[in-house]
């Protein structure tokens, strides 16, 4: 259950990091693309839940691995997926 709330809020502060970069970029100009960011910021975030698995939960670095690699990966492609589905010109 927790895999699927922090996946599911990846999701969500990827749309929170498009509404914002498409707000500011029509304001100042710039063109930051907000997939890029999201996924900088996504990494730290996942990277820091596979730090607290492994030094205060008691699991091995090799069995938090490939629930690191679902989190990351998977809010990533969902995020890619819409954006050339729906967002691209």
């Amino acid at each position: 259950m927790r895999t699927l709330v922090i996946i599911v809020g990846g999701i969500l502060l990827w749309a929170v990091i498009t509404g914002v970069t498409k707000l500011l970029n029509n304001q100042a100009g710039r063109s930051w693309t907000p997939t890029g960011i999201f996924a900088a910021v996504w990494l730290v975030i996942t990277s820091w839940n596979i730090w607290v698995g492994v030094t205060q939960a008691g699991y091995t670095f090799m069995q938090e691995l490939p629930i690191f690699l679902v989190t990351y990966l998977l809010p990533i492609a969902v995020a890619v997926f819409i954006k050339r589905k729906f967002l691209s010109a």
